[in-house]
């Protein structure tokens, strides 16, 4: 074989088996760098700190009564207060929460967000956010989302890691529990590319200040820092704002840090292929600031480094062909260790000829929302907005 006829192989390894390689590598990177808690555990010398848990709530009735009494169940041995918000629900989210009030013996307060009166320019989970931090006593705030449930010991994990470690924000990624066949075969591999799309192997990298990442699910800041950038007034119209506030942080100097937290934290994000499409495409966009650039690249490695397999096989010659059978046994092998990761069936893995397209229509999607910059999210209207 002369040597021009390399020249395809040459390429096609490049862009499939050996980008593939490198994903590998991240994975692996990202699972270290991750590692942000103390080992062993340890609470903080001296008196803990005064923590407020804030819980922001929009027709979560099914799942709110589990997440706060969860929170309630804190070994937190200092002063925990918790609040929850209830944001302009239309179900009966409200009265699940006030009835957890009366019976927590006043260690619950809960506010509510009545329609109307979302003030003009924000977005409902800053505000409500907002209103929450504004009856907060806390050295500490902890923001998590009304659909997850933590581990008794996630509070004190996340105090004493950064009080520890003197970090200004500890953010965990949780257990995405599946709560069917879509949800448990789309969300590891939806994780998988936030990882790869935003560089999260890099977002504790202090060499490194334009890449900063945080999970909404579960967000601890100090008060102090959390008052000097502005707190979510910051980022009142952004509906990615979790990973705005780490940027932020970064950029000014401050330490934001993102963790695993697959055993403190468990959530249920998306219940059925409708709502995996519409909540991954809006977490994409959000999180890259309404701009298509991430996107259009994540797109374009799926035709080069997973497609480009289909030709190969079909087409190829017997190098070719050994290629793309290795191709496609380095994909399988590698989404397999990304779903054991997320703690998720590795098994899934084998059904990735399915996942990717559907992966790909997500990403369609996102790319009309960069377009129409509109979008409803939990019954209500918002506006994508691109970073200025």
């Amino acid at each position: 074989m002369e040597l021009g006829q390399y020249a395809i192989p040459a390429i096609y390894t490049v862009c499939g088996p050996l980008a593939w390689l490198v994903i590998g590598f991240a994975l692996l990177k990202s699972r270290a760098r991750l590692r942000i808690r103390l080992s062993p555990p340890r609470a903080p010398d001296g008196p803990l700190p005064a923590v407020s848990v804030i819980v922001p709530c929009r027709n979560e009735s099914t799942h709110i009564a589990s997440c706060l009494r969860s929170i309630l169940d804190q070994n937190y041995a200092g002063d925990l207060q918790v609040i929850a918000i209830d944001d302009r629900s239309t179900d009966n989210t409200a009265s699940v929460i006030d009835a957890l009030r009366d019976d927590s013996a006043g260690r619950l307060q809960t506010l509510h967000v009545r329609e109307g009166e979302l003030p003009d320019g924000w977005l409902g989970k800053p505000n409500a956010l907002t209103r929450g931090v504004a009856i907060a006593r806390g050295q500490w705030l902890v923001f998590v989302d009304s659909d997850c449930t933590l581990a008794p010991n996630a509070v004190i994990e996340a105090i004493a890691t950064g009080v520890g470690r003197r970090f200004d924000l500890v953010s965990f990624i949780p257990r995405f529990v599946g709560s069917g066949f879509w949800d448990g075969l789309m969300t590891p591999l939806c994780g998988i590319a936030t990882s790869a799309m935003f560089g999260i192997m890099y977002a504790n990298s202090a060499m490194l200040p334009r890449i900063a990442f945080a999970c909404g699910q579960f967000i601890a800041i100090r008060r102090e820092v959390y008052d000097a950038i502005g707190g979510h007034a910051a980022v009142k119209d952004s509906a990615g704002e979790d990973v705005e506030i780490a940027r932020i942080l970064k950029r000014r100097g401050y330490r934001p840090r993102l963790g695993w937290g697959l055993d403190l934290i468990t959530t249920r994000m998306y219940s059925d292929l409708r709502s995996i499409m519409q909540g991954w495409s809006r977490n994409f966009i959000a999180a890259s600031r309404g701009r298509p650039w991430r996107v259009l690249a994540a797109v374009s490695f799926l035709f080069a480094g997973v497609f480009s397999a289909i030709p190969a096989l079909v087409l190829g010659d017997h190098l070719l062909q050994s290629l793309g059978v290795s191709h496609l046994v380095l994909i399988t092998m590698l989404l397999a260790l990304g779903y054991h990761q997320a703690a998720a069936s590795a098994w899934r893995a084998l059904l990735w000829p399915i996942s990717i397209v559907v992966l790909l229509a997500i990403y369609a999607r996102s790319l009309l929302l960069c377009y129409t910059r509109r979008l409803t999210w939990r019954g209500s209207p918002v506006e994508v907005r691109a970073a200025s």
